[in-house]
């Protein structure tokens, strides 16, 4: 297995445990961390810096609760590592369950991520999330 996607299925693996430190450790101070969204995705933002990205599992936890989350397939080419899952979650706002597959496209310099973008079926999410 490449060494920068032993990196991402660590990161993965602290997500499990809740370790954030242990994520946010791989990151780059410059990291730019992008969850797509919307208005009725609260964690969906566009993140500058570590802290930034460090704010947004408090912001997902506070609104989701994950019930699965499973990476299948990983590809590496260069300095990037793109990740293909599926995950399932309960709103915590309105109890409602959602499933959705995702891509996570994560960019590497010096061993660390200096860009994260996730691809998502964010309708499924928001549907969750309505009032």
């Amino acid at each position: 297995m490449a060494q920068l996607t032993q990196i991402v299925e660590e990161i993965f693996a602290n997500f499990g445990r809740g370790n954030v430190v242990g994520i946010v450790d791989t990151f780059a101070d410059n990291i730019r961390f992008v969850h797509p969204g919307g208005p009725d995705i609260p964690y969906a933002k566009d993140r500058r810096g570590k802290q930034q990205a460090a704010a947004f599992f408090a912001d997902l936890v506070d609104c989701v609760e994950v019930t699965r989350f499973e990476p299948l397939t990983y590809v590496e080419q260069g300095n990037k590592v793109v990740a293909l899952g599926r995950w399932a979650g309960r709103a915590r706002r309105t109890g409602r369950p959602f499933e959705a597959d995702w891509a996570m496209c994560w960019t590497f310099e010096g061993g660390k991520v200096v860009d994260y973008q996730e691809f998502d079926d964010t309708r499924a999410v928001a549907n969750a999330m309505a009032a």
